[in-house]
């Protein structure tokens, strides 16, 4: 990544537009420079303009958002930042951009907008805050971490990583080299590790939580079921009986009833034909008067309608006399309000023509009025304004003279104190000359400590080496006795060597351990084996009788269907019989005693002859329960037909299934024997023999022990037993060997210590030589500051004395350098104060002539308007005159108004009358036609009443009845002659109904009773037919349900059995992959993934400390960094001038500190470089602390990176670096107006 150019606006200090193009002069050219300038005169805000472009944040603020800017300069309404960089070989525009409210200093802070865009196409790629922030860490391949800490080393970031303690510079080298990832593996593969563990242990405790049958069990349990199936069918036969016997009983108690409820019917029917007798005969005797109802309702209808016509003719007559009486007052009232409505007209034009003269005069009047009242207004504004200004021009003359005053104390002020006037020019250069006395001060009095630091150290190294001298002695003593015990513990552990190899020993525990791991599937295949082989018998047995009971069942429901089909043909005989019947009796109803058949002819309707129809009910309610019985066992022999299909599948499909587990049993068998034997046979220790023991081969399980429960278990023991032995061994022999090496470390450690003593106290003699000479050459540079202080104290005061002040002593200069600038700060504000003053005074002046001449303007306004207001006066008062001769105190609308009101409302009235005429004679007219429609219908209905009167009279003559009224007493009425009709019928049919019912009730009776059970079925009371049967059906259910919990635990210890066997078999699978991913968690697996981080960090420090010692020998050849041996993350620095020595980081000085951080901040440049080139590098601090020669080196180093195409920007107050970079960015900060600003040439228009 190279930066080619920075353009930003109103940040911090640097007030205004600037721009710095680092591809054009002087940048262009040379791409070393430095940005020099006054502390606080806005230096590091250009390294803050190139974050804020790109991150939206600085090193020393954070996010720049809509509500916190702590960046843009202060009295300004925006800031602005925008960079221009390379990345392989492509350009990109980035920027930033800020506003307040009405680009006001004082307005609220807006939303932030952005932008990045392709500088090359000037496509705008995104403008999103968050986006755009991605889009540029995506682009350059750096984050804000690595970029500051790669491309722009800031201010309190340059030692960061040297001074940091190990957790921190962990967190910094994951954060700048994107390592989290292995932090993450870590942790995942600790998360994976638990979850296998934890799905581990949940299967072995579920296979542990179940429990089998026994073969025992099984066996008990299905001998229960056989015994409870024959009392099953045995409770069967019994409720079949006992059924058949209480349906007798509850048919016999059906038919008695029912012969009862058929008796009592046909009584009642009787009982109430005979009540209504009376009323029947009434009937009868109504049936001649019903004959003539049609012809005496129609005389009676035309005699209703001949009246009606007579009194509607009475009525149009009457309405006639009064219309006629109403149409004359009608037309009296209408011509005398004509005559009266032609009058208010012609009032009303003479009103009209006085009004025509008298409104041009109202309208004078208004006028007049309007203007006299314009100019009274008038009036009165010009006497306020007057008024005013004659204020105005009193209080400028008082302010003149206020004014005045002031400006004489003023002039005589500056005159008193001239002297004050030349201190502004020489006030900075004497604080600066302070300033550089009060710093050769310090370094002065840090010289003297440094001086008695040296002292110090020197005494404490001699001391030192005093003391590694005597630790010598006493350790080469100590050396000889750890010589004699490392050999006696390599005699113990060479013997235990030749009894039993390290290598055998391993070997044998191979061979144990993987037998052992595979001693839990031997078992498990052979306990599968024995069990399925168990299962096969037992499951062939309960073959054998299912198929049995199948056979049965099939040949008892052929037997049923043969049933069913005769069942079925005579129920459909019955039903054409009995359907026949009921035709039959409904024509038989119909026949009436001595009347002859239409069938046959015959008058004697006897139903003796012909087929009992309720004995025909009777034997097809019988037929169709017996068809229902027969049905439902058919249904039933299906249903266990049904059932006992799927079971025999079951059955079937279980035997082979069985079958097959036992063979794969074997099968498994035979390939784990041969496992073992492979695993055992295959090594030179297949013989290897324990404690006097039997080789190995010769108790391993064979081929054919497949059903040998006591081998197996014997084999399972002395896996463990000799596994146990080995490990022993394996841990006494272990033992044996670590005594031995923590001998031998002990002896080595001694040794290295006895060495690095020597070399402490040789580095310790150098290390005191250069101490000394340290101490000489501060004491020289003591001397030498006192020297350069005096010079400069003398020249300030000679500096002081030359502009007429004495010069005060050196304690007190600070004092009178505050009150010398406080007397400068008041003179030059009273010289402004003073020419502010004399700008005011000219402007009141003049301010006062204006009013003056402004004032006599007024006066002669005002009397102009007088004159105008008595003119207007008198042509008011001349028109009012006028107009009050014409028309009096009247007003023109009002007396329009009411003219108006009176001519409408009688003009209304006049319309209401003429209506009112209109309506009368249109009544007269309508009336006139009713009255003679009205006589002629009249004249009609009078001809048809006499020839319906003679009708009537020939009907009666006819007729039994003598007279009318004897007619009408014989004739019902007609609701009541329906009801007598509907109840004659239904009495009729309910005697027909109950008869039949009560014939074939006793019909039944009788059959029953004629049952060759009955008399046996007696003697046994329904009620204790009723216990039988629920007690039958008790027993029943109970026997089943027992049934099906045999049938449920068995077929619940066979779904056990299988699930089982494939538990066991991921059980298997899980363990397998739960060792793999347990060797993975040993080797880089942890919960907060520490391991495989440090790990990665560790190689990733390596390559820095590698990359930062390439950086040191070009700095310097002295220094070298390492890594702790003890703690993976801490650094060391190697001194190699003084025996290479070994020194931690934070003894290094301030110079050495500088040098280091360097290279380490160098080698992190190059380090966060692998996702893109850096090609631009900034440093912001550290020069100050070096001295000329190390200065020199820290240059040159800079100088070889530039001219390996690097462009590198300085922050630097060093002179001599100033003097040594010859482009140079100079900021200029102004005194007391906190805004800085650079050369003109980078300044934006």
């Amino acid at each position: 990544m190279k930066i080619l150019s920075l353009e930003f606006e109103n940040l911090n200090s640097l007030k205004g537009r600037w721009k710095l193009d680092f591809t054009q002069s002087p940048f262009a050219e040379n791409g070393l420079f430095a940005i020099t300038g006054p502390t606080g005169a806005g230096k590091t805000t250009i390294l803050d303009a190139i974050c804020l472009a790109l991150f939206h944040r600085t090193p020393r603020l954070k996010s720049i958002a809509k509500g916190n800017n702590e960046i843009m300069t202060r009295g300004t309404g925006e800031c602005f930042a925008e960079i221009e960089f390379e990345v392989k070989g492509k350009t990109y525009r980035s920027n930033f951009h800020q506003k307040r409210a009405r680009n006001k200093h004082d307005g609220a802070l807006q939303t932030p907008t952005c932008e990045f865009a392709d500088a090359d196409t000037n496509k705008v790629l995104e403008t999103q805050l968050s986006k755009k922030i991605k889009l540029v860490e995506s682009t350059t391949g750096l984050d804000f971490s690595r970029f500051t800490k790669s491309i722009l080393l800031s201010q309190g970031e340059f030692a960061a990583f040297l001074n940091a303690n190990a957790n921190d510079r962990a967190e910094l080298l994951e954060e700048l080299t994107g390592t989290e990832i292995y932090s993450l593996i870590s942790e995942r593969i600790y998360e994976h590790y638990k979850s296998n563990e934890e799905g581990l242990n949940q299967l072995k405790a579920k296979a542990e939580g179940v429990n089998l049958l026994t073969a025992e069990q099984v066996e008990e349990l299905s001998q229960n079921k056989a015994s409870l199936e024959i009392a099953l069918k045995q409770f069967d036969q019994e409720l079949k009986g006992w059924s058949e016997h209480l349906a007798w009983w509850r048919e016999l108690n059906k038919a008695k009833l029912s012969l009862e409820n058929s008796e009592s019917e046909l009584k009642m029917a009787q009982g109430e034909l005979e009540a209504n007798g009376e009323q029947l005969e009434q009937l009868a005797k109504s049936e001649p008067a019903e004959k003539l109802r049609p012809v005496h309702k129609d005389l009676h209808r035309v005699q209703h309608e001949v009246a009606s016509l007579n009194t509607q003719l009475d009525d149009a007559n009457k309405q006639l006399e009064v219309g006629n009486q109403e149409k004359l007052q009608t037309e009296t009232a209408l011509n005398a309000q004509t005559a009266a409505t032609n009058q208010l007209r012609k009032e009303q034009t003479e009103l009209m023509a006085t009004i025509e003269k008298v409104r041009p005069l109202d309208q004078q009047v208004a006028l007049l009025n309007e203007k006299l009242a314009t100019q009274k207004q008038s009036q009165s504004l010009l006497k306020t304004e007057q008024e005013t200004k004659q204020s105005l021009i009193l209080n400028a003359e008082k302010s003149l003279e206020e004014l005045k005053i002031q400006e004489k104390a003023l002039t005589e002020y500056l005159s008193t104190n001239e002297s004050s006037k030349s201190l502004e020019r020489y006030l900075g250069q004497w604080q600066t000359n302070v300033a550089q006395i009060r710093t050769l001060e310090q370094q002065q009095a840090e010289q003297q400590k440094r001086v008695e630091r040296l002292a110090n150290e020197i005494s404490a190294q001699e001391q030192q080496v005093k003391q590694l001298t005597q630790d010598q002695q006493k350790n080469t003593q100590e050396l000889s006795t750890l010589t004699t015990a490392e050999q006696a513990a390599k005699a113990l552990w060479e013997q235990s060597q030749q009894v039993h190899s390290e290598e055998q020993l391993n070997g044998l525990k191979h061979v144990l351990e993987a037998w052992n791991r595979q001693t839990h599937a031997l078992t498990d295949v052979q306990r599968r084996y024995l069990m399925a082989t168990e299962q096969v018998q037992v499951k062939r047995i309960e073959l054998e009788r299912k198929t049995s009971e199948n056979i049965e069942l099939t040949k008892q429901r052929e037997v049923l269907v043969e049933r069913y089909k005769e069942k079925e043909q005579s129920l459909e005989r019955l039903k054409t019989l009995i359907a026949q019947e009921g035709e039959l009796a409904k024509y038989r109803a119909m026949l009436e005693p001595g009347s002859e058949c239409p069938l046959c002819g015959s008058t004697d309707h006897s139903v003796e002859q012909s087929q009992d129809v309720n004995a025909l009910l009777q034997q097809q309610t019988k037929e169709s329960e017996a068809l229902a019985l027969v049905k439902k066992e058919g249904q039933d022999l299906r249903q266990k037909l049904d059932s006992l299909g799927p079971i025999l599948s079951h059955l079937e499909g279980e035997i082979k299934n069985l079958t097959s587990d036992a063979e794969q049993a074997k099968q498994s068998w035979v390939l784990l024997v041969e496992k073992f034997t492979q695993t055992g046979a295959s090594a030179s220790y297949a013989n290897a023999q324990l404690d006097n023991s039997a080789p190995l081969m010769e108790w391993v399980v064979s081929h054919d022990q497949i059903a040998d429960k006591d081998a197996v278990a014997m084999f399972v023991d002395r896996c463990e037993h000799e596994l146990n032995k080995v490990t022993q061994l394996q841990q006494q022999q272990m033992q044996t060997k670590a005594d031995y090496q923590s001998a031998e470390k002990q002896r080595i450690n001694l040794e290295l210590a006895l060495k690095d003593a020597l070399n402490k106290v040789e580095a310790l003699s150098v290390r005191i030589a250069d101490l000394q000479k340290q101490r000489v050459d501060a004491e020289e540079q003591t001397a030498q500051l006192k020297l350069t202080q005096s010079s400069q104290w003398q020249s300030l005061q000679q500096s002081i004395t030359e502009t007429g002040n004495s010069a005060p002593e050196l304690e007190s200069i600070d004092q009178w350098l505050e009150v010398k600038s406080a007397a400068s700060q008041e003179w030059q504000a009273n010289y402004q104060q003073k020419a502010e003053l004399d700008k005011t005074l000219i402007a009141q002046q003049e301010k006062h002539q204006s009013l003056a001449a402004s004032l006599g303007e007024q006066t002669n306004k005002l009397a102009q308007l007088e004159k105008d207001l008595m003119t207007t006066s008198g042509d008011l008062t001349k028109v009012q005159e006028e107009r009050q001769a014409l028309f009096g105190d009247k007003q023109i609308q009002q007396q329009e108004q009411l003219m108006n009101t009176r001519l409408e409302d009688a003009t209304k009235e006049l319309e209401t009358l003429k209506a009112a005429f209109n309506r009368c004679e249109l009544t007269l007219r309508e009336w006139q036609t009713k009255q003679d429609a009205f006589s002629k219908e009249l004249t009609a209905k009078q001809s048809d009443l006499t020839k319906t009167n003679e009708s009537w009279t020939q009907a009666l003559l006819a007729s039994p009845f003598e007279s009318e009224t004897e007619f009408e007493q014989a004739l019902l009425d007609e609701q009541l002659r329906a009801d007598l009709v509907a109840l004659k019928q239904r009495l009729d049919n309910a005697i027909v109904s109950s008869s039949a019912k009560l014939k074939a009730a006793k019909q039944s009776v009788d059959e029953l009773l004629e049952n060759v059970n009955a008399t046996k079925w007696q003697e046994v009371e329904i009620e204790q037919v009723e216990q039988q049967v629920s007690d039958c059906q008790q027993q029943q259910q109970s026997t089943a349900s027992q049934i099906g919990a045999i049938n449920a635990n068995l077929e619940m210890d066979k779904k056990n059995r299988e699930n089982q066997q494939h538990l066991f078999k991921e059980i298997d699978e899980k363990q397998q992959a739960f060792d793999d991913i347990s060797q993975l968690n040993s080797l880089i697996g942890s919960k907060n993934g520490d391991k495989f981080r440090k790990f990665a960090q560790g190689l990733t420090l390596e390559n820095l400390v590698y990359l930062a010692n390439k950086q040191l020998q070009r700095l310097h050849g002295r220094y070298e960094l390492k890594r702790k041996a003890e703690d993976g993350l801490e650094l060391q620095v190697l001194d190699t001038w003084q025996g290479d020595v070994v020194r931690d980081t934070k003894t290094l000085s301030g110079g050495e500190s500088f040098l280091v951080s360097l290279a380490l901040a160098l080698a992190l440049s190059d380090l966060v470089s692998h996702k893109t080139s850096i090609d631009s590098l900034f440093l912001d601090e550290g020069f100050g602390t070096l001295d000329s020669d190390t200065l020199d080196i820290a240059l040159n180093v800079l100088d070889n990176l530039n001219a390996s195409g690097k462009m590198i920007g300085v922050i630097s107050h060093v002179e001599a670096l100033k003097e040594r970079v010859p482009v140079q960015l100079k900021i200029t900060k102004h005194s007391g107006l906190g805004v800085s600003e650079m050369s003109k040439e980078f300044k934006v228009a």
